[in-house]
């Protein structure tokens, strides 16, 4: 995807789209991390990850002089606060400035010897990709050393693209250098939160991880009809159905190669669907038995709902707290203080109160920026 001729959403859609084409063809990562470089004015993009369990180390930065990208593998022991960077989740975005000071790091030999000739400015925006075990991946863009910080609507777009790297990533890294020769190999997927699905030009699953079955079996916003994926909001289903589609390179779908789309669901968060187009050469290597069905997309699904819960369950077992009081430190976490979480969450003010003590009792914090922080540590 170019992004040509595009403008506003559409062109933020694009890069999304150009996200995971990237995830299934690595080769395009570098004129994406640009794109995403020039839109949040932070042109230099860092972005790697070591995956020993599947073998793969990606390192990409393609606007940074080879030389001084090798230096920061002798560097790496010394690199002030990279340890810290650790406390953020995936897909939470924070500054330099967050794990140590402008003044303290200025004062530094990595600093005046490697990052300040190199150009960089030192309050790169950052959100880690995962952290799992002994495998770790960051993307971090750099504006340039004189130049302004990014403005607040570039932190905002940051923001969003972080949540579309984090899920890309995590399909890559089941996909990419894959060998995927039987339905055996295929089962490997079921390790993934996300529904993750293969389907021909109709719509008809060809592969179907576990988290996608159940969610078909709930038949709650996305199920099976004559074979095919059908969705409870028609709307959304045209679109799904236009997104399949136009990875097959039907003229008469909509422009583009896959994209995104929200299916409605009652009384229950919308499910979130990307829909990813397969290259031909890969479709027949995942699915020789079947030739004459070929695969032409992925389709991802994540529910919200689940991994709300996901997060709930792990503070309860970190810190003990009620299922309310969960829920309420996970909206407290989004930083707009106790009343809005008490209107979102449809409780008391005193409710409130009564939750945040609770939570400051049972993590030993004693002031709410304090509170999360450690809430948001892993």
């Amino acid at each position: 995807m170019s992004g040509g001729g595009l403008s506003g959403e559409d062109k933020v859609l694009d890069l999304v789209g150009s996200i995971y084409d990237a995830a299934l063809d690595a080769q395009l990562w570098p004129g994406v991390l640009n794109r995403i470089g020039d839109a949040v004015g932070g042109p230099h993009v860092v972005f790697g990850f070591y995956d020993p369990a599947n073998g793969t180390v990606s390192m990409h930065a393609p606007r940074t002089d080879p030389d001084i990208l090798r230096s920061f593998d002798d560097w790496s022991p010394e690199i002030p606060a990279l340890p810290c960077t650790g406390n953020h989740r995936p897909g939470e975005v924070f500054t330099g400035g967050d794990v140590i000071s402008r003044d303290e790091f200025t004062s530094t030999a990595f600093y005046n010897e490697l990052w300040r000739p190199g150009g960089f400015s030192a309050d790169p925006l950052v959100t880690n990709l995962f952290a799992d075990g002994a495998a770790c991946g960051h993307i971090a863009s750099h504006g340039l050393l004189n130049q302004s910080r990014p403005h607040s609507s570039q932190k905002r777009l940051f923001a969003a693209l972080a949540q579309h790297l984090v899920r890309a990533v995590a399909l890559q890294r089941r996909v990419y250098h894959l060998t995927i020769a039987n339905e055996r190999a295929l089962t490997g997927l079921d390790g993934l939160q996300q529904g993750f699905l293969l389907v021909d030009a109709e719509a008809r699953p060809l592969f179907v991880n576990r988290a996608a079955r159940a969610l078909l079996d709930s038949r709650d916003g996305l199920r099976l009809e004559a074979g095919a994926l059908s969705t409870s909001d028609a709307d959304g289903g045209r679109t799904l159905r236009g997104l399949i589609k136009s990875c097959a390179g039907d003229v008469s779908a909509v422009t583009g190669s896959g994209g995104e789309v929200a299916l409605a669901r009652e009384a229950r968060l919308p499910l979130d669907v990307v829909v990813t187009p397969v290259r031909q050469e890969t479709a027949t290597a995942i699915i020789p038995w079947t030739f004459s069905q070929r695969a032409v997309a992925i389709v991802l699904v994540s529910d919200p709902e689940t991994e709300i819960q996901a997060r709930v369950e792990d503070l309860r077992q970190r810190f003990g707290f009620t299922p309310a009081e969960a829920a309420f430190a996970l909206e407290i976490v989004k930083g707009d203080g106790r009343q809005a979480a008490a209107d979102r969450l449809g409780i008391t003010v005193g409710t409130a109160r009564s939750h945040l003590s609770s939570i400051f009792d049972k993590t030993g914090s004693r002031r709410q920026a304090e509170l999360v922080r450690l809430l948001l540590q892993k």
